[in-house]
């Protein structure tokens, strides 16, 4: 009985970690011979980043996105493997000296900036194992380190970022006795057991595949059952200490039955390791300010999952408290239904009669991300629509509209979501864009939008559900955090309609979605997914910087043979300030 208790609190992982918001699903190598140059994060801005058409915006606060230009960094893998021995090195003497810091060095723990003097890196400790990651790419480092001994045991996990063989950042996450899970001793068992060479050429994957490994496992967990994540056999998940295959079986003990409900895993960024087969991942738990922070580290071979550690930092003092979670029965729907709902949400807002719509006895409203009531939304008002281009999630039991309205007193574009469960409608989600708005134009944008073609894909032409979820993901980690990632473009013609700015207002045949990127490095947070198969398409809905007032956008993206074709963009300016666009800005339609 024990066991059984032990392994559904590892079952549950992070989920009990933030504030889950409950939604309904449907039925259904670097060598180290050669120097990277990397793109340095803008770690001292808000939500500044320089890079696409995708400002970055809080209320009461409107941030430049083109006023930060990133530093090069330069580095090999044996400088990383040097650096990453010299803070282990440091950490058993107190003695951060002993590392090469650049004058500027800046230190993190647990997510909050220190002070070189304040971090535990000063204290020292007895290692008892360690072992270390290197991405090349970004000139980056994850070591993860157990101390058993001492009087006080801690699992850390610390990222180095290198350039020039100097370090200019540390950036630990240190958890103990109070944090999820914990057990060193444990933690030093598994972990000595496990086997972590590096791997063949045979075994390995490319730095792009591991991303979306890691981006897989928690939309899967936390989101969404049409996700697929890599599952391999035998696999073992290590959390805190608590180990899901203490007999060392061979079967695959890391699949979790999610989702477990959906909670925002945001923040997250990568430290890749193709010769290892690892990706680290640093996030938080819930929102962006104050969620857990947390590492997990994937170990694949083969393209699957064999080992995965997570360490978790308690920020409230408090024991971490396993409530007991009952999910909301499966959503029920079909493409008829969703058809259904969207065409009766036009009639409605045609109208300003929401009566018009098939309402379930109880319906959020949202608006612009935030939740309003029935009578507050913009649905109750008349709006002579121009234009309308829907698409149909039948797996989670969601559609996306986008509508056009280019006359009468006041132009709008709007995006709105639904919810439905046996032909009702549980939730309405609009985002809604006037000309106070990120490259605001609706009669360009109707002009564009009725120009391009959106027919049904035929079969040959789609891709999968998790392609299209993982090309929604690789454009917003390429233009806003990796050079490593690998977007889909080269669609011939493709192109982005952002506000109502076109990056190809001529329909010339050639790709003008690419973006010169990434620039600078911001959160894409709170991304969310609404995906049609049968027309090549993902609706994303998504805040830029801040998980609770950063600027909601929705992207919406069709591909045809697994290319981009069109990308519309819409960005809902929170602040009371117009929002101004450089010249010449990268990445920003004409």
């Amino acid at each position: 009985m024990a066991r059984a208790i032990m392994n559904t609190l590892t079952l549950l992982c992070c989920f009990v970690l933030g504030a889950a918001l409950f939604g309904c699903s449907a039925h259904y190598a670097d060598t180290g011979k050669t120097a990277a140059v990397e793109t340095a994060p803008a770690l001292e801005q808000t939500i500044g980043v320089v890079g696409e058409a995708a400002p970055a915006g809080q209320a009461g606060e409107q941030a430049n996105p083109f006023a930060y230009t990133p530093p090069e960094r330069v580095c090999s893998r044996a400088m990383l493997m040097e650096a990453a021995e010299s803070y282990i090195t440091a950490q058993e003497a107190g003695d951060i000296s002993k590392m090469s810091l650049a004058p500027d060095a800046k230190f993190i723990e647990d997510m909050s900036a220190v002070t070189k003097e304040k971090g535990l890196w000063n204290t020292p400790l007895p290692i008892a194992h360690h072992k270390s990651i290197y991405d090349a790419a970004r000139c980056k480092t994850f070591s993860e380190v157990i101390v058993t001994e001492g009087g006080h045991p801690y699992v850390i996990g610390t990222r180095l970022t290198v350039d020039k063989g100097k370090v200019v950042e540390i950036d630990s996450l240190v958890t103990d006795k109070e944090d999820w899970l914990f057990n060193a001793e444990d933690y030093l068992k598994y972990s000595k057991a496990e086997e972590w060479p590096v791997l063949p050429v045979d075994d390995r994957v490319g730095r792009q595949d591991l991303i979306d490994a890691a981006n897989q496992y928690f939309d899967f967990i936390f989101m969404d059952k049409g996700i697929r994540p890599p599952w391999g056999s035998p696999c073992a998940r290590l959390e805190g200490g608590m180990y899901t295959n203490a007999e060392n079986e061979e079967k695959d003990t890391c699949r979790i039955p999610g989702p477990l409900g959906e909670m925002p895993v945001v923040n997250r960024t990568f430290v890749v390791d193709e010769e290892m087969g690892s990706v680290n991942v640093f996030c938080r738990f819930g929102n962006s300010r104050d969620g857990m922070p947390d590492s997990h580290t994937f170990r694949l071979v083969n393209g699957k999952y064999r080992w995965i550690h997570t360490l978790s930092v308690n920020l409230t003092g408090e024991p971490v408290d396993v409530p007991e979670y009952k999910p909301e029965p499966d959503c029920e729907c079909d493409r008829a239904m969703l058809t259904a709902a969207t065409d009766s949400y036009i009639a409605a807002q045609k109208t300003g009669d929401i009566s018009k719509m098939a309402l379930a006895d109880k319906v959020k409203y949202m608006e612009n991300m935030s939740e309003t009531s029935k009578e507050k939304g913009l649905w109750n008002t008349p709006l002579p629509i121009a234009h309308h281009l829907s698409i149909y999630d039948t797996v989670r039991c969601k559609t996306f509209t986008e509508v056009i309205i280019t006359e009468g007193e006041h132009q709008y574009v709007i995006g709105t979501r639904l919810k439905v469960d046996k032909g009702k409608v549980k939730e309405i989600d609009s985002l809604v864009t006037d000309k106070t708005d990120w490259l605001f134009n609706a009669e360009d944008y109707l002009k564009y939008s009725t120009a391009e073609d959106w027919p049904v894909l035929a079969p040959d032409d789609r891709i999968s559900r998790q392609d299209l979820i993982d090309a929604g993901h690789q454009y917003f980690d390429f233009v806003f955090m990796d050079k490593g990632i690998r977007p889909p473009f080269g669609g011939i013609p493709c192109a982005r309609l952002e506000g109502g700015a076109y990056t190809n207002p001529k329909n010339e045949e050639k790709d003008t979605c690419w973006i010169p990127a990434p620039l600078g490095e911001l959160p894409i947070v709170n991304r969310t997914f609404v995906v049609d198969e049968e027309m090549g398409s993902v609706n994303v809905f998504c805040r830029f910087g801040d998980s609770e007032n950063g600027m909601p956008d929705s992207h919406t993206f069709r591909l045809v043979d697994g290319k981009y074709k069109w990308i519309h963009t819409l960005s809902v300016n929170l602040s009371d300030e117009p929002l101004v666009v450089p010249e010449n800005a990268p990445g920003v339609p004409k």
